[in-house]
């Protein structure tokens, strides 16, 4: 299936928008053209192209101003724009990258360099959209995680804390680090005035290890109220 984006042309020449935009549209691309970088920040606004073929030198507002905006606006979105130019001097190109600009291309046009740099930058495009989206299902597993972890602390401490841990002769910390990871401390106090305690290591993290310990608390409470020493 052909490549096809959304891409808005801005260059005040009428005759070279005009040439652009038949080309870009010969390649099976939606065409935008603009006039100058402030009717093109309106389209940018309006129809959020894919891409940005950006004139440097236009009246009203140039493309250095035109592109540092439209990043801006574009926000964590890949929005790449290649610049066209008549420039030759290294500043001036220097000056197209540090504006925000991905790449160039130079005046005259050839239409098969400027396809390719057009699917190069898609594909800039598309490992962007990747990388982002596999941020968001990292820190959407880290939130579940999280919520996880206080469920079972809050779980568990209603059943394993229901001892006697605060008494005088009986310390421990507890690591803020992993609100529950499978470590189990139950104190508790048989009828003849003992003092038992149960350290262990209960298997696995989190809320399975919480409710898998908690027939274990049960039972513990339950021996120690009744006096049993093991």
């Amino acid at each position: 299936m052909p490549l096809s984006l959304s891409i808005l042309i801005v260059e005040d020449g009428a005759a070279d928008r005009m040439l652009l935009a038949t080309i870009v549209a010969r390649q099976g691309h939606r065409v935008l053209t603009a006039g100058n970088g402030l009717e093109a920040l309106a389209l940018f606004e309006q129809e959020r192209p894919q891409l940005v073929l950006m004139d440097a030198l236009m009246p009203v507002m140039d493309g250095f101003e035109a592109a540092r905006l439209i990043k801006q606006r574009a926000g964590d979105e890949l929005v790449p724009i290649i610049f066209l130019t008549s420039l030759s001097e290294p500043r001036e190109l220097v000056r197209c990258l540090d504006a925000g600009g991905d790449d160039f291309i130079a005046k005259p046009y050839d239409p098969v360099i400027l396809q390719a740099k057009i699917q190069a930058m898609h594909r800039l495009r598309q490992l962007q959209a990747t990388v982002l989206g596999q941020r968001d299902l990292i820190a959407d597993h880290n939130r579940q995680l999280l919520d996880e972890q206080r469920a079972a602390k809050a779980i568990f401490d209603k059943v394993a804390h229901a001892g006697c841990l605060d008494a005088g002769n009986i310390r421990y910390r507890q690591s803020p680090q992993a609100l529950f990871n499978g470590d189990v401390l139950l104190a508790a106090q048989a009828p003849a005035g003992q003092l038992f305690v149960l350290l262990g290591d209960f298997t696995g993290h989190g809320l399975p290890a919480a409710i898998g310990a908690m027939p274990l608390a049960e039972t513990f409470y339950g021996m120690t109220a009744k006096g049993y020493a093991s």
